[in-house]
């Protein structure tokens, strides 16, 4: 059976998240005691760590560029940090912190310089904010769900953000409904446009999806066995299309990798589910003792360390493998070469 290559363990409490940034150089790291760690990936140690980054537990990690890192924690702030990085050590600086909904755990999606994030979740209120900009608009996912008692609003869940000349935001709800919007900024004003909406065949709620916009497709997955695809347009989202089913159910986390193609799964039957972009089974990763909450692929980058004159750092760094990171709630978090676990 495949194992980690290496195993970080400076966390005392549930991990929830991972990030790869400055083209895998870091992984940064939050846990349920609101404990930040961004660790150097060439040392395989601790560069730099906040224990109080939040009052609670951190829910969601992300970046804005190299040295700007956004997370999120259940005391309903979401904070952006600027990390000072050196060779050995480094230092994490508040540099802005706003308001957002963590209560029904629906995690803040960013793209480039833009960060959503849910102002109220039961009603869709929701807001878009400019880190270079410093400017913040607000905006409604609302949606209504039908039920025997009556129409009640249907909760936000997941959400992911493309940028690419336009705001495109795909939101995927309690009832299983995924939902895409353009959002369109002119000064002090904005709207939020549906373009497509469709029902995803979970039988149980969402709990993260991915977008690959290059491919024109969804991916999602929930509390129950299924792993889902969809292919979209500008006429809207396709019937899910293929489904993989796991041997348990629950998933906390579904992402699409472009390099290599890779869909994967953190499960919370301990594993990790990796599937070719089609859905079909690579092989389950199996190494933690307790539910997996998140995973992340550092990127590969041929250009060489800015800031280092040693060549045998520089030879070091080139022979870097592709990372696949591994958050759990036992405290650990496993890397593991993705490029030997996807051909296996």
């Amino acid at each position: 059976m495949l194992q980690p290559d290496f195993v970080f363990r400076g966390h005392q409490a549930a991990v929830n998240c991972v990030h790869f940034l400055a083209n895998g150089r870091y992984l940064v790291s939050g846990d349920q005691d609101g404990l930040l760690i961004v660790w150097n990936m060439l040392l395989k140690r601790q560069l730099a760590s906040m224990p109080a980054a939040h009052q609670a537990a951190i829910l969601a990690v992300g970046s804005i560029d190299s040295t700007t890192i956004v997370t999120q924690g259940r005391d309903n702030r979401l904070n952006i940090w600027t990390l000072n990085a050196g060779e050995f050590t480094g230092a994490l600086q508040l540099a802005k912190s706003l308001a957002i909904e963590s209560l029904n755990f629906c995690k803040f999606a960013s793209c480039a310089q833009w960060i959503v994030g849910l102002v109220e979740g039961e009603s869709g209120c929701a807001f878009v904010y400019n880190f270079a900009q410093d400017t913040r608009h607000s905006f409604s996912i609302e949606r209504k769900s039908a039920t025997r008692m009556g129409d009640r609003e249907d909760s936000p869940m997941c959400m992911h953000l493309h940028a690419n000349g336009k705001l495109e935001l795909f939101v995927g709800y309690e009832s299983n409904t995924l939902q895409s919007f353009q959002l369109q900024i002119s000064g002090d004003s904005m709207t939020a446009s549906m373009l497509c909406s469709a029902k995803a065949p979970h039988t149980e709620p969402l709990m993260s999806l991915d977008v690959d916009r290059d491919a024109c497709r969804i991916y999602t997955c929930a509390a129950d066995r299924q792993v889902c695809s969809f292919a979209f347009d500008a006429t809207g989202i396709s019937e899910a299309r293929p489904v993989a089913v796991l041997a348990n159910p629950g998933g906390s986390q579904v992402r699409r990798f472009q390099a290599p193609p890779i869909v994967a799964v953190a499960g919370w039957d301990y594993a990790v589910h990796l599937f070719d972009s089609e859905l079909q089974r690579i092989q389950d990763l199996r190494f933690h003792r307790a539910a997996l909450t998140a995973v992340d692929v550092s990127t590969k980058s041929s250009e060489p360390l800015p800031d280092i004159a040693d060549d045998l750092v520089q030879q070091r760094w080139r022979a870097q493998p592709q990372w696949l990171a591994v958050a759990s709630r036992d405290t650990r978090i496993s890397l593991w070469n993705i490029q030997r676990a996807a051909q296996a």
